[in-house]
């Protein structure tokens, strides 16, 4: 095994993560995938309708960009995750 994989298999202090430390890990990752685009993306919406005198026709177009994109986000995570697990299986295999 290499040294990057070594460090992304270990914590500082050397030892291997717990499994609950690895799905806390996850489980963060997937909430700021979630949280900052519809987060950004409404806010952005509600400045924009304070600007241009139109409430609500920019920030319903934006939460749905936001969740769109918090959507895309965590199925492109998804896919690393699944390309992680096939590449440790297939690595504790071998």
């Amino acid at each position: 095994m290499n040294q990057a994989a070594d460090k992304t298999t270990h914590s500082p202090s050397g030892k291997t993560p717990s499994a609950l430390a690895a799905f806390g890990t996850d489980f963060l990752d997937t909430a700021w995938r979630i949280a900052v685009p519809v987060i950004l993306f409404t806010v952005a919406g509600i400045i924009a309708d304070r600007t241009f005198n139109t409430a609500p026709w920019i920030t319903f177009p934006a939460v749905v960009i936001g969740f769109v994109s918090a959507g895309l986000l965590v199925k492109r995570q998804l896919n690393a995750l699944e390309a992680r697990e096939e590449k440790e299986k297939s690595t504790h295999e071998s």
